[in-house]
């Protein structure tokens, strides 16, 4: 095996290339492990000049879900929040403006969030699924999404785990066996439903005969209807059984499903939420539930929340941070700086780009920040940011690109005017460096050692910088 000396040059890795070279020869040789060692040892050495950088490398060693599916984070909108209770109407509505004003810029999904469905307790299929509301879809989902495709967009549909009760106290057959709903129902666990409350699911038991096969037929009638994403709500670590489940029933429905988990998911199981899964919410929803779509103490939270998974993104993989509410003026509930300080951060980590706002009242500012080419190229980079330090409200988020910069985002979170000023140490070298204003699309020239600027409260910059 080739010295840490050969790998480095100077004190830094050679090359990217190189380093991935190196991940290739080791994870088919010797396995992660040895991998992580390696990488751990080479950053000690100063290989590689931040975490954030061996962040980026590290996600090897945390295998992605086998679907081949999500390789950039997804972008699109969501019926949640605004369309809490969505209609066929009225998200075909959605759907017409995403394809004619976003799709160019890619915003690919449509996403019907909770709400399609009757309330499980009482009312199921033949096989005990979810009942469709009618009375809103009078024509199945099957219809939207061939609306969805018809525009060149894609359709997500929305689940949460276990079997309904009503499945269970009918005991409907499991399609396709022998088994019924009792046969694989653990009645001694009810599973979260937000619409209808927390006894209206059961739990499934796995070492049950059937218990797969329920599981199939769901993926099977998801994918009947046209369905290219799955969001499963209510998820926590007592669910790590269901999306096992689930991943291996969306892989055998013969239907390319991107798989996303929500909520709050604990970080201690992020490597099988990033092998079972596409994307994870990893923290509480940014929606306030108030007169306006969210506030900015919704917004501010979320910084505290991605360092830690930041080694988890990648190809395959995204950390989820919720919709953005950022293009209905008021209604989002921020000013035009904080709109703007939301989608940076969104950009900056890698995260889903998805929107919970009225598409039909899209305001000149949101849709400016929507369709900024040079900051979706950041967030479709797939690299997650990492911050300098989260001691104070002004703070420093960077990741370092694969052709050598950085893109750095300046942050003042707090409530006064005050000047953020990232050092070059901070990110790994000294001397000069040219700087780009990535929203204004204007190069602010060169500087030594350091760029500062001043910000009004919660305002922000997202920035390239270019050394040597």
């Amino acid at each position: 095996m080739m010295s840490l000396k050969h790998i480095c040059s100077g004190g830094r890795i050679s090359t990217i290339q190189g380093l991935k070279n190196m991940e290739a020869m080791l994870l088919s040789k010797r396995g992660v492990s040895l991998l992580l060692v390696v990488l751990v040892a080479v950053a000690s050495l100063g290989g590689i000049s931040s975490l954030q950088t061996l962040h980026a490398h590290a996600n090897a060693a945390h295998p992605a879900e086998s679907n081949g599916l999500a390789l950039t984070p997804f972008m699109g909108w969501s019926t949640w929040d605004y369309l809490e209770n969505p209609t066929e109407a009225s998200v075909e509505a959605q759907a017409k403006v995403e394809a004619s004003k976003l799709k160019a810029y890619g915003f690919t999904y449509v996403l019907i969030d909770d709400g399609w469905y009757i309330n499980p307790s009482t009312t199921v299929d033949q096989y005990g699924r979810w009942a469709i509301n009618s009375s809103r879809f009078p024509h199945g989902l099957s219809a939207v999404a061939s609306y969805v495709h018809s525009l060149g967009l894609k359709f997500g549909a929305y689940l949460t785990p276990g079997i309904p009760v009503a499945a269970v106290n009918t005991n409907t057959p499991i399609q396709g066996t022998s088994y019924h709903a009792r046969d694989i129902a653990n009645t001694g666990v009810h599973e979260p439903n937000y619409s209808y409350g927390s006894s209206v699911m059961y739990g499934i038991n796995y070492s049950k005969p059937g218990a797969q096969a329920y599981v199939n037929s769901w993926a099977n009638q998801l994918a009947s209807w046209g369905v290219d994403f799955l969001k499963m709500d209510g998820v926590g670590d007592h669910d790590i059984s269901d999306i096992q489940a689930w991943s291996a029933a969306l892989k055998q429905s013969g239907r390319s499903i991107v798989f996303d988990l929500s909520n709050q998911l604990n970080v201690k199981n992020a490597s099988i939420w990033r092998q079972y899964s596409n994307a994870w919410r990893i923290g509480k929803d940014d929606e306030c539930y108030c007169k306006t779509q969210t506030n900015w103490a919704h917004v501010v939270r979320v910084f505290g929340e991605p360092a830690p998974w930041a080694q988890y993104a990648g190809p395959g993989g995204w950390n989820d941070l919720d919709s953005l509410q950022i293009s209905n003026g008021p209604m989002d509930g921020l000013t035009n700086d904080e709109r703007q300080t939301m989608m940076g951060f969104w950009a900056i980590e890698a995260a889903p780009l998805y929107l919970g706002d009225d598409l039909t009242r899209l305001d000149s500012f949101g849709l400016s920040l929507l369709t900024n080419k040079e900051v979706i190229a950041v967030d479709q980079a797939g690299r997650a940011a990492s911050p300098v330090s989260q001691a104070t409200s002004q703070q420093i988020w960077f990741m370092k690109n694969s052709n050598g910069s950085y893109t750095v985002g300046l942050f003042n979170l707090g409530s006064t005017t005050a000047t953020v000023k990232v050092n070059w140490s901070n990110l790994g070298f000294s001397g000069s460096a040219m700087v780009h204003d990535l929203w204004n699309h204007s190069n602010l020239g060169s500087f030594s050692g350091s760029f500062s600027v001043t910000l009004n409260t919660h305002a922000s910059r997202l920035l390239t910088v270019t050394h040597g």
